[in-house]
């Protein structure tokens, strides 16, 4: 009888080990579908934060080209050469530029 006792409890305990092993899978899927959408959101926030860093650089880039265009004005402006800039240097510059473009 106590064999007969034990081949029922394997025989439950495989018919419950397929049931078990199939809710483990289905929650490991589970878990791993929501792992792949959470790294898809990750990919695009990341492409996301190079093309904003990109255009970054780009921005600095024209920047730094502007400021030196801004250093050479004033050079050009400062018609005195005392490193400053006055209104009415600024007024002469712009007006010579101003009959140039006419």
């Amino acid at each position: 009888m106590a064999v007969s006792k034990s081949k029922a409890a394997s025989a439950s305990k495989a018919k419950a080990a397929p049931k078990a092993d199939a809710q483990c899978c289905a929650k490991c899927e589970a878990d791993i579908k929501s792992l792949e959408k959470k790294v898809s959101e990750l990919e695009s926030k990341l492409a996301g934060l190079l093309a904003a860093s990109d255009a970054l650089d780009k921005v600095k880039s024209e920047v730094s080209e502007l400021k030196e265009k801004a250093k050479s004005w004033k050079e050009k402006a400062d018609t005195n050469d005392d490193g400053k800039l006055s209104l009415e240097e600024v007024w002469k510059y712009v007006q010579k530029q101003m009959r140039r473009r006419s």
